[in-house]
């Protein structure tokens, strides 16, 4: 990565977004581990929110399944073309906890207006908890002793 990034944003890489038509697919790795190139078995999958923690710089993974769509953070003056066959390191910061839109700036096809989505911001603490309680959620098998 450039120097421009901070240097918590390079070693805070904490999902890849994928865009596709018509939505954004987050997939964040296990609590405690490092988001990996290739997906793993343990990583966490989202659509159309992605959570980060609030006051700290962050990276994302961004790239395309199909079409050039634009990652598109208004109210953080955040946007990056996504481009198929590249992954592109995306880095901001969310100085509040709260929610903020996240939208495509690419006219992608018909369906292009659906591809709203928001980012959520969390305290640290709290973050984390919603980490560790997603990863709990998908890894529930249904299986009572």
């Amino acid at each position: 990565m450039n120097s421009a990034y901070p240097e918590a944003a390079k070693t805070n890489i904490i999902a890849e977004v994928n865009a596709r038509q018509f939505e954004w697919r987050m997939r964040y790795p296990a609590p405690g581990k490092s988001l990996e190139r290739k997906p793993q078995m343990d990583d966490m999958y989202q659509v159309n929110e992605l959570h980060v923690p609030a006051g700290t710089p962050v990276t994302i993974q961004l790239r395309t399944q199909d079409v050039q769509h634009s990652f598109f953070l208004p109210t953080m003056r955040i946007k990056q073309d996504a481009v198929p066959g590249l992954v592109i390191p995306v880095w901001f910061e969310a100085k509040e906890p709260g929610e903020y839109p996240l939208v495509c700036a690419e006219l992608c096809g018909w369906g292009h207006y659906k591809m709203g989505a928001k980012v959520i911001a969390h305290p640290p603490a709290e973050y984390e908890a919603y980490m560790k309680s997603l990863h709990e959620e998908q890894f529930e098998d249904g299986y009572i002793e």
